[in-house]
């Protein structure tokens, strides 16, 4: 046994000490990697003359050339024609590289267990919170997040231990009611004392959002808007103050006591702009007539309003794109129970809004002057391209294909100022 030891030792000693089976044995040990044994073949190119030398001597023939392989098992053999016959190959191979050399399958199991053991020690650090719940099934779907927590494993283990006790220390500490909502600097601040610590563009903020939007059962934000809806729902404000939105003609509770100001505003028929940060305090919004008609644009809704303030109509401006708090506006009227009639441009883009609120309030919405004929009176010179039209496609709601398939045909959006008569008209006879 010390015999063999020996040889062992000085086999190991002769192959490192020749520069010249350094490369071979790094391809050796690649194909180790790749099979779980030693075999295969290894292929050299722009051999060095020290490779050169070593592989003439080994296996007695001329190796005087540019590029060579061989069979691992051929190599092994030829040990068997040198002083170090009968050594054991295997412990030589481990020796030279001084450590286990393992199989990639067998290496990457071992790595796949090392992680889910350090993931297990921290879920079970959270026993009985959110963040148990939400940990256990990223570990066990493989789901979005667990790349995220994979890489920062790769770099940092014990920080992505901190980091993800933060996360969840604050997912377990958001109280997913809106009527407890907190600023997103605050909240922050008060979990990790960093007012910036759940910014959305850091790893932190966004695994946040992840364990929200699994409690929620929602799909993860597309654009500013969706996350600020999934933080809202998590009982979490951002831009509460440049979120607003215009209405008319609506009455407001704070349980079940009036709201005054909102009462001055519609007695008087005149516009109230109100933040996100103001609908969070109220518990419910009103259409005495039971009916809201939504614009998309701020000079259709001024002129609607000036001619028909009279009967006080409930209107609702959304500025363009729904902002958060129109959404959360319109959330609250539909709860009262009033019916939503929104009418926009023909365009792509604002077919899209009628598409979206549509899907959001099914039945609860109307899409109103949405028939070809008032396309067709309207139609301007405006032409879309292909790649807006192309946006006509994503459509959802049955109510839009016969206008979708029109405007596909024209090419050419229509825009709702011009219908401005036609609203007033619907109005004052509803």
């Amino acid at each position: 046994m010390q015999g063999e030891e020996t040889l062992t030792q000085q086999c190991i000693s002769y192959f490192k000490s020749n520069a010249g089976y350094k490369r071979i044995f790094q391809r050796i040990r690649e194909k180790y990697e790749s099979l779980g044994s030693l075999g295969g073949t290894v292929v050299l190119t722009n051999l060095k003359e020290e490779e050169k030398e070593v592989l003439t001597g080994l296996f007695r023939k001329d190796y005087n050339k540019k590029n060579c392989s061989f069979k691992v098992e051929n190599f092994i053999k030829a040990l068997d024609n040198t002083r170090f016959e009968g050594v054991n190959f295997q412990m030589v191979f481990e020796g030279y590289f001084g450590e286990k050399i393992l199989y990639k399958k067998e290496e990457k199991t071992i790595y796949e267990k090392e992680k889910t053991a350090f993931l297990k020690d921290i879920i079970n650090s959270l026993r009985g919170t959110r963040g148990e719940g939400w940990l256990e099934y990223i570990v066990q779907t493989k789901e979005n997040p667990y790349r995220i927590i994979s890489q920062r494993y790769d770099e940092n283990k014990e920080r992505l231990r901190a980091n993800l006790l933060l996360v969840c220390h604050g997912f377990n500490n958001l109280s997913f009611e809106e009527n407890k909502l907190v600023r997103l600097a605050v909240f922050s601040s008060a979990i990790n004392r960093d007012p910036h610590g759940f910014d959305i563009n850091t790893d932190i903020g966004t695994l946040l959002i992840y364990a929200i939007i699994y409690k929620l059962k929602m799909s993860y934000p597309e654009n500013a808007e969706e996350l600020n809806e999934v933080l809202y729902k998590a009982g979490i404000i951002r831009d509460e103050v440049s979120n607003f939105t215009l209405c008319s003609g609506l009455t407001a509770y704070k349980g079940d006591k009036e709201h005054m100001g909102w009462r001055g505003f519609y007695e008087d028929c005149e516009p109230l702009q109100v933040s996100l940060w103001n609908l969070s305090k109220l518990d419910k919004i009103k259409s005495p007539l039971g009916k809201v008609y939504v614009f998309e644009n701020p000079t259709v809704f001024s002129e609607v309003l000036y001619y028909t303030s009279e009967i006080r109509p409930s209107l609702v401006c959304t500025f363009g794109q729904f902002k958060l708090a129109s959404l959360i506006l319109l959330d609250k009227l539909v709860d009262s129970g009033a019916t939503i009639y929104y009418s926009g441009d023909f365009d792509p883009e604002g077919l899209s809004m009628a598409d979206k609120l549509k899907q959001r309030y099914a039945h609860k919405a109307i899409l109103w002057r949405y028939e070809a004929e008032d396309y067709l009176k309207i139609q301007s010179d405006v032409a879309l391209s292909p790649a807006r039209l192309k946006k006509l496609d994503k459509l959802k709601s049955k109510e839009l294909q016969a206008i979708s398939t029109i405007i596909k045909e024209k090419k050419n959006g229509a825009y709702q100022e011009l219908l401005i008569d036609e609203y007033i008209r619907d109005i004052k006879s509803h």
